[in-house]
């Protein structure tokens, strides 16, 4: 792995707290609420969310949701819980195991018109959904049942869902659309993923949780560096330069300071993956074009 001066991606993290701490509490009380709710993974992303909304909004008006499913480790689960106790929020459980397991097993009807869109050799006319179900889908399809428990309690009780997926995670698009990335107000997105967990340390979130490598924790193994092919430092170093700096891709890898293959695959997953970090498009019309040409905040007419 090529060294990077990763220095240039250090935070005042006092600043970046008090920042954080202000956007969440104006944010939640623009809409009338006054509590947050977020899915509690066991994570750090998570973990940092949980601690900043408590000091935005008071321990009582914050709950963890820890939403395992049957094949999710033990240890997130503890974690999750270390978290909530560490910084003196409630948390309740949700099994997802039966609920994904429905969709899963759930029947589906192929018409003969439905032809074009499947292929009939390895189909029957009445299929279960397993059928069409791989570990990537399998993996959406546990993040959007998750995001679903979310809307369903923040309906119950009147919280707004917070988001916790990171810079790294939404320029890359890793994360599931209407999943894990849906959200009302997302505190961290503008954090990468080294920023992130620089900010947790000087918030207090645990050192085990600090320590464990990231992982979305959909399969026995699975890391979030294993599915991108690239450490977060590297990434944070390549997506910092393009992005924030604005600097060519081409001109950081002819002077050597972002390898190649780096630097092509962050290129690639932002132009691929924007549609996950935008409304849907909406076909201009009229004059005033929802997200278009009509742009304001909620708060506009207060």
């Amino acid at each position: 792995m090529k060294k990077y001066d990763l220095s240039v991606l250090g935070i005042d993290c006092k600043l970046v707290f008090e920042l954080l701490t202000r956007f969440i509490k104006n944010e939640v009380e623009k809409t009338g609420m006054n509590k947050v709710l977020l899915g509690l993974s066991g994570g750090v992303d998570s973990a940092l969310v949980a601690f900043i909304c408590k000091e935005a909004l008071g321990a009582k008006n914050v709950l963890g949701v820890r939403m395992p499913y049957k094949t999710s480790s033990s240890e997130s689960l503890e974690h999750a819980e270390l978290v909530a106790k560490t910084c003196g929020i409630d948390y309740i459980t949700c099994d997802i195991t039966g609920a994904v397991e429905g969709f899963v097993n759930g029947e589906v009807s192929l018409g003969a018109k439905c032809a074009n869109f499947f292929d009939r050799a390895k189909l029957d006319a009445n299929f279960a959904m397993e059928k069409i179900v791989n570990r990537h889908s399998m993996g959406n399809i546990m993040a959007r049942m998750r995001m679903l428990n979310l809307y369903h309690l923040s309906a119950a009780s009147g919280a707004m869902v917070v988001g916790t997926s990171n810079k790294t995670e939404l320029l890359l698009g890793y994360g599931t659309l209407h999943g894990d990335m849906a959200c009302g107000i997302n505190p961290v997105g503008d954090l990468y993923k080294r920023q992130l967990r620089e900010l947790s340390a000087y918030m207090g979130v645990p050192r085990v949780v600090l320590a464990k490598k990231p992982s979305a924790d959909l399969f026995p193994g699975q890391t979030d560096e294993g599915d991108l092919g690239f450490s977060y430092d590297e990434l944070d170093y390549a997506l910092y330069r393009i992005v924030d700096c604005r600097e060519n891709p081409k001109l950081i890898v002819e002077s050597g300071e972002v390898e190649a293959r780096l630097a092509e695959f962050c290129v690639r997953r932002i132009t691929s993956m924007q549609f996950k970090r935008q409304m849907p498009l909406i076909a201009l019309l009229s004059f005033r074009t929802i997200n278009q040409s009509f742009n304001y905040p909620r708060d506009w007419a207060l």
